[in-house]
């Protein structure tokens, strides 16, 4: 060999290692004692077992802290093999081109005997920044990617089969040691998403899982990001990673399948299973699940992931990475929780080490031709105090970059602009004033978008969230779209943000566009925009790495809160059916929302549009009561009436029209006789004889008639003072007040005249004749074709009548309200006690035509008859048969009246 021929002493990587088991381990042992790893490359690249020796070897190489004792790695382009067939490590050294049949390269073997490291020096990158910025790596970017190597050989030895065993022999998917799960953890700004796409999936796809997993192929799904609709981002990858033919993907499809069935993933991985193919899913910033998830699409998500992990058919393998502060959060997947420690491998990324940041300085200058000597010390005394530093370094480099002298980065520039947090302060404010000069408001616009973009953590530890470019638009012009757009283009770098430009930018940007099937949204660059650095040494208070915008988000904390309300409130309404639908609109504390600045033609604006249209109705309604409420206090007051009337007064406004409630069926026509009946009682009645009607009369009553159940009420009766005034009749008084208060009391202190004005009003209002009933058409009203004493019978009993000794809860105490006692048998209630009641007929101390006859003469003072007694007669002086009289013109608080309507009524 030869190497052997340059007096080299060779270890080989002989079958016996190769074939048995732990042979990774054996070869790492025997890679101890090796002062140099030559690996010999040809078209192909490194496939296979020379892969995975590879690896070992770069753990070998990586994991010293002392260069001295680092293996150094010598790649070998044979004829044929071309310098990009190289892994993406593996291209960092400096490769040499041999033929067999020539001798080794002279500076080669003298590389070997010296352990010296070789580095490609070779220029690749010209004219363009070198560093990301703000922006995350994605596979395109592995070359340069640095600072994470050791890292991201580490997590990858977490996925596959832990036993070492030989990948020929291993059971795919399946086993004991077999992990299928991994979950990168670290805290923001830590860099789990670049080491994932620039570190781990360009090593996959060059087959670097295979020694672990038996899978050299991988078909990579995503990476996703949950968002709101994960079943939805699920749906796409999927189509997108297993359908080569775009014309035929059926995302809809897919995500009712998903929807339907929890194991709808297992299955469709097993349909486009192949042999020695496995599938690779990346879900990216995996705390969205627990931040911004619908709750049953979490739920379904949840579900499909855990059958098809533990689906030993499926071959689905799993890589997630998740902030840390959200662990605790789990509880929120509770399937995939039952797996969590048996099926999941978690890898902490820690923050980058000092010799890390020193890489990420040093080895893209390398490849750019970029002088960093002037700031990589200045940068790493600023990084070493810094809790997510990886994202300011690399938007300082960039900065840096900018503002270069020739190919030097320069250190004077970098304390001038304040350094690593400085830096970026500096520049996002600089944006801002960029774009406050170019669109009206734009400095309040930007903030609100960013503010949008934000989801506010009551703890602090906010978090990013995506939303469709039409809603940013919206958001950064209030409406105006041209306003909004050129705002979202500064923001983004780009010139049109429609036709995305993934090349690397010179120019800061905040935000960044992406697409989704037919979706374009935008997302905050990065989470560092939204962190806190630490507290303030003067005031105490958290101070961000951008103090502008997290002051923004301090004083607006709230706003984000108010979002999730409005949209849940929204919910509720727009799922409401009939008068739910009003009933869930809202009708007061509007104006916390009138700063959201929600989108035209959503569920949140048609609500709010609703709720406001409510919410004036509702303060015009409010405004007529208050005034209608006024003036009826000052009708009350002049008018010397209970307060209870100011309610009542808005009933009738509001068109409650009380009338009095006639008997549902006609008094039949019929001869009775009238006055006392009781020999024994008229014997003892001596000159009181005329008040019970003695002698008495037969009397026929020739027409059937309708009478009021009731006497008439003071709320009936207020009704019609009422609408006299309304209508210009101001002379008719409210009747006084009595001690039982008003409503449902009957009317008392109306004078006969009064009395018989307001029967007629009745008549008109029911189209009909009314007036006051006769005295004999009262007392056959009363008896109902009963001889006794009272209706009931001829003794007063107990609780049959509102009077002095009638024994009820009101007896010689106030009136009762209407109704109160049991009804007769013509339906009439109160013909005995409670209050008297006028008659239209003439007073005469015998019976005689009079008694059959009504009076209605306005004019005629004659005395009227009043019949049935009142709550404060003694229990003789409510006999059906009692008579006394009153003066016509004047009111008593012990008389009432009840009206009678002639036959038919229509």
């Amino acid at each position: 060999m030869a190497l052997e021929q340059a007096g080299l002493s060779v270890f080989q990587d002989e079958d016996a290692i190769r074939s048995g088991d732990c042979w990774v381990e054996k070869l790492q042992h025997a890679l101890k004692d090796c002062c140099a790893f030559v690996v010999l490359v040809g078209q192909d690249g490194t496939q296979r077992w020379v892969g995975a020796e590879v690896q070992a070897a770069l753990i070998r190489h990586l994991s010293p802290h002392d260069d001295a004792e680092r293996l150094p790695i010598f790649p070998i382009l044979l004829s044929d093999a071309k310098p990009e067939s190289l892994p993406p490590f593996l291209a960092l050294f400096q490769a040499d081109r041999w033929i067999p049949a020539d001798p080794l390269p002279e500076k080669l073997i003298q590389a070997i005997q010296t352990h010296s490291i070789r580095i490609n020096s070779q220029h690749v990158i010209e004219d363009r920044c070198p560093y990301l910025g703000l922006s995350a790596f994605s596979r395109n970017d592995a070359r340069l990617f640095f600072g994470r190597r050791q890292e991201t050989l580490e997590a990858l030895a977490f996925l596959g089969d832990q036993s070492q065993t030989n990948p020929d022999k291993l059971q795919q998917t399946g086993g004991a040691h077999y992990t299928r799960w991994l979950q990168i953890e670290g805290n923001s700004g830590s860099g789990k998403s670049s080491l994932v796409q620039a570190g781990m999936l360009p090593m996959i796809e060059r087959g670097a899982l295979w020694a672990r997993t038996g899978f050299e192929h991988w078909r990579i799904l995503g990476p996703m990001m949950p968002g709101k609709n994960p079943l939805v981002k699920l749906a796409e990858i999927l189509e997108q990673g297993l359908i080569d033919d775009p014309a035929k993907w059926d995302i809809d499809a897919r995500k009712e399948r998903l929807s339907t069935r929890e194991s709808g993933l297992a299955s469709t991985l097993k349909g486009f299973k192949q042999a020695g193919i496995a599938f690779l899913l990346i879900v990216d910033q995996f705390e969205e699940l627990f931040t911004f998830a619908d709750e049953a699409e979490r739920k379904q998500f949840d579900a499909l992931l855990t059958i098809a992990l533990q689906d030993p058919d499926c071959p689905l393998f799993l890589i997630n990475t998740v902030r840390a502060d959200f662990l605790d959060r789990f509880e929120y997947l509770p399937r995939l929780q039952d797996i969590y420690n048996r099926h999941c491998k978690r890898y902490f990324l820690p923050a980058i080490s000092t010799h890390g940041l020193r890489e990420i300085i040093e080895q893209p200058a390398r490849l750019a031709g970029l002088d960093v000597s002037e700031v990589t010390t200045a940068i790493l005394n600023d990084a070493s105090d810094e809790i997510g530093a990886l994202p300011l370094v690399e938007n300082a480099l960039s900065i840096l970059w900018e503002h270069r002298n020739n190919n030097r980065l320069s250190g004077e520039a970098y304390r001038q602009q304040g350094g690593l947090a400085g830096m970026l302060s500096t520049q996002a404010d600089a944006l801002l004033q960029r774009i406050d000069q170019v669109v009206p408001k734009g400095k309040v616009a930007t903030l609100e978008l960013l503010l949008r973009l934000t989801r506010i953590n009551d703890e602090g530890r906010h978090t990013r969230q995506r939303i469709m470019l039409d809603e940013a638009i919206f958001v950064a012009g209030n409406g105006n779209d041209k306003s909004g757009k050129r705002v979202v283009e500064m923001l983004s770098g780009q010139r049109d943000i429609t036709v995305l430009n993934t090349e690397h930018q010179n120019v800061l940007r905040l935000i960044t566009p992406s697409k989704e099937q037919d979706q374009h949204y935008v997302d905050l660059i990065h989470e560092t925009l939204v962190r806190a650095r630490g507290k303030d040494e003067k005031t105490g208070k958290l101070t961000g790495y951008w103090p502008t915008f997290y002051d923004y988000i301090e004083k607006n904390r709230d706003r984000d809160l108010y979002r999730q309300q409005l949209a849940h409130e929204s919910k509720q309404w727009q799922q409401s059916k009939g008068l739910g639908r009003l009933w869930n609109l809202k009708f007061f504390d509007l104006k916390k929302y009138r700063a959201l600045r929600i989108p035209i033609n959503t569920t949140e604006s048609r609500f709010l549009a609703w709720s406001r249209r409510a919410q004036v109705t509702l303060v015009a309604l409010l405004a007529m009561l208050v005034v209608y409420g006024t003036e009826s206090i000052i009708w009350v007051q002049k008018h010397a009436l209970s307060p209870d009337m100011i309610w009542t007064l808005q009933r009738f406004r509001l068109g409650y029209a009380p009338l009095p409630a006639l008997t549902e069926k006609h008094i039949p026509s019929g001869s009775f006789n009238m006055g006392e009946q009781d020999a024994a009682f008229i014997a003892k009645l001596g000159q009181n004889e005329k008040l019970f009607g003695v002698p008495g009369k037969l009397i026929h009553t020739a027409e059937p008639f309708y009478l009021g159940k009731t006497e008439v009420t003071y709320e009936q009766y207020d009704y019609y003072v009422w609408q006299q005034y309304r209508s210009g009749n101001t002379t008719i008084p409210f009747p006084n007040t009595v001690k039982g208060g008003r409503g449902n009391q009957p009317v008392v202190n109306v004078k006969w005249f009064e009395a018989v004005a307001y029967a007629s009003w009745l008549g008109k209002q029911i189209n009909n004749q009314c007036r006051l009933p006769t005295e004999a058409e009262w007392e056959y009203a009363a008896r109902a074709e009963t001889t006794t004493a009272y209706p009931w019978g001829n003794e007063p009993g107990s609780n049959n009548a509102n009077c002095d000794g009638c024994r009820s809860s009101s007896d010689n105490k106030e009136s009762a309200p209407v109704g109160s006692f049991a009804e007769n048998q013509f339906g009439l209630y109160d013909m005995s006690g409670n209050v008297w009641e006028w008659t239209c007929s003439n007073w005469r101390n015998q019976f005689d035509d009079n008694a059959q006859q009504c009076n209605d003469d306005t004019t005629d003072t004659q005395y009227r008859v009043v019949r049935g007694g009142s709550w404060h007669s003694n229990p003789d002086l409510v006999r059906v048969s009692v008579r006394t009289f009153r003066d016509p013109v004047s009111p008593d608080i012990n008389i009432g009246f009840r009206v009678l309507c002639e036959s038919p009524i229509e």
